[in-house]
């Protein structure tokens, strides 16, 4: 079980198929199960579904664990059939993208060490079937959270239906662009950085009601031993509060 949106979700998911790794690169074919039951008041019904899927992540920073120049980007495809009521096809596409920039010139290591960066995340995600097809919640789209809109909680920005609760959407769109700049105490360089951001994320049923909501904040990363923590401060403008978000590692 899991919070999505307005409700709790009591989801399972069964997958067969193959996958193969590398520093730099992941595929995946596989067959897919999923249902999802909502708990709460005027839920969404039950629904399940079978789908094929291949996915695709390429990873090509300057460190994985930490970087400070290259992108990554992440792509998934799926095509499938609801099971629950009338049986219909449908297909979900997602992608996703994070790149950091050095700025300004550099000639020697310790000087390009010392260069700010910018960030820029987007993600975008599409499930496209009949209006009248019951896909599960959790093959649809929610956003918000440390990693995606900072500044609103885990899967709190969805679509809000008629009667104010949030439910996930068939679309999803999300940008991110993040100023992270080294701290030099004594002319000496620390391992930690401060960072100043601005996030946006919508979800919807329909392409032309995607309506971004925004996160705005600053925020401290440290290098530690066991990998880089990451606090920030984000104010969400649309909910009108502040929040605080706690990181360890990174991931792509």
């Amino acid at each position: 079980s899991e919070q999505s949106g307005s409700y709790v979700v009591d989801s399972g998911r069964l997958r067969g198929g193959q996958s193969k790794s590398s520093d730099h690169i992941d595929r995946s074919l596989f067959l897919q199960y999923d249902y999802a039951h909502n708990r709460g008041t005027d839920a969404p019904p039950s629904a399940s579904a079978v789908t094929a899927n291949w996915g695709w992540t390429g990873r090509y920073f300057d460190d994985n664990s930490a970087p400070s120049r290259g992108y990554g980007l992440a792509l998934e495809m799926a095509a499938g059939y609801t099971l629950t009521g009338q049986q219909l096809p449908f297909t979900r596409t997602y992608a996703r993208f994070l790149g950091v920039l050095p700025l300004g010139a550099a000639d020697d290591k310790n000087a390009r060490a010392r260069r700010s960066r910018l960030q820029m995340r987007l993600e975008a995600g599409a499930v496209a079937a009949k209006d009248s097809a019951q896909i599960p919640s959790t093959l649809m789209f929610l956003t918000g959270g440390d990693t995606t809109v900072r500044g609103y909680s885990y899967k709190q920005i969805g679509t809000v239906r008629a009667d104010g609760k949030t439910v996930s959407g068939r679309y999803l769109g999300v940008a991110s662009l993040e100023w992270q700049r080294p701290f030099v105490y004594k002319d000496k360089l620390t391992e930690w950085e401060s960072v100043v951001f601005v996030d946006a994320g919508a979800v919807a049923d329909k392409p032309g009601e995607l309506k971004p909501k925004v996160g705005v904040g600053v925020g401290a990363r440290w290098r530690s031993p066991i990998g880089p923590v990451q606090a920030d401060l984000a104010y969400g403008v649309d909910s009108k509060k502040f929040r605080l978000h706690f990181r360890l590692g990174f991931t792509f």
